[in-house]
């Protein structure tokens, strides 16, 4: 893109440590709620916080970078969630698992080295303007 300011790569780290945060309490907040507790607790309010700020944070970072390389970074979570759901839910890995959390890995990897290899742009800015095109 045109003049594009870019944000550094690790700024992802913010959203994806927030993302994975209200995972983590959405699932204390079944726990709890299964165990016989309100609907309405604590760990859900903290969840949802999660969720809204991660979605501010979320907006100003795909203004700085280009979406292409933004989300597909932010399934990296997929990954974090499976090993913080073993560590604090004890719950089962199993090789599936590892098979896709290794494909997840591949396909980050192949999405930021894509134009590296190509020695080209994906989006030309000749050919593209800064403004989206509006569908009607």
């Amino acid at each position: 893109m045109k003049n594009k300011k870019t944000l550094p790569l690790p700024v992802l780290i913010i959203p994806l440590t927030i993302m994975l945060s209200g995972q983590v309490f959405a699932k204390m907040s079944g726990n709890y709620i299964s165990s016989g507790g309100s609907f309405i607790n604590l760990y859900s309010l903290i969840s949802y916080i999660c969720l809204i700020s991660r979605g501010f944070i979320w907006i100003f970072i795909i203004r700085k970078m280009r979406l292409v390389y933004a989300y597909p970074l932010m399934s990296i979570n997929y990954i974090l969630v499976l090993f913080v759901s073993k560590i604090f839910f004890d719950e089962r890995i199993i090789g599936s698992n590892l098979i896709g959390a290794g494909l997840i890995s591949l396909g980050v990897v192949l999405i930021g080295l894509g134009e590296k290899w190509t020695g080209k742009d994906a989006y030309p800015s000749s050919k593209r303007s800064a403004r989206p095109r509006r569908i009607v």
